[in-house]
């Protein structure tokens, strides 16, 4: 009897742990805002949302869409891929709704491509689109 006790009392204790580790998961997964300045090496793998100009865009032949932000002299490249292009597509925004000039709010993972820093997004959600009119 006293050790079905101990295993439930031991059990107890590793889901209330358990649910306490994926709290913790879950705020770090929540984007924090940044400056494109503030983006760096250390934060590879957080979730990140920032903003800036489209300085650069080219289209791949694969459906990809590959941008770059630039804000105060600070610049990100932003990849876009074809899954997510599909999805941005069925919603109706495809390539040319992207334009150089244009202003962009991304969140995403930052990560890192050949020794530049990058913020990939997700989801259709992660991408706010402003016309510079």
């Amino acid at each position: 009897m006293n050790l079905r006790i101990n295993l439930t009392l031991i059990c107890f204790i590793c889901s209330i742990i358990g649910l306490v580790l994926i709290y913790l998961a879950a705020i770090n997964l929540q984007p924090i805002k940044v400056e494109l300045s503030e983006i760096s090496f250390d934060l590879i793998g957080r979730s990140v949302t920032s903003e800036g100009k489209i300085v650069y865009k080219k289209v791949h032949s694969a459906g990809h869409l590959f941008l770059t932000l630039e804000a105060r002299r600070s610049k990100i490249q932003v990849p876009i891929f074809a899954g997510l292009m599909n999805k941005l597509r069925e919603k109706g925004i495809t390539e040319e709704n992207f334009s150089v000039g244009d202003k962009l709010v991304i969140a995403g993972l930052v990560s890192e491509y050949r020794g530049q820093l990058q913020i990939i997004p997700r989801k259709v959600e992660d991408i706010r689109l402003n016309h510079v009119s």
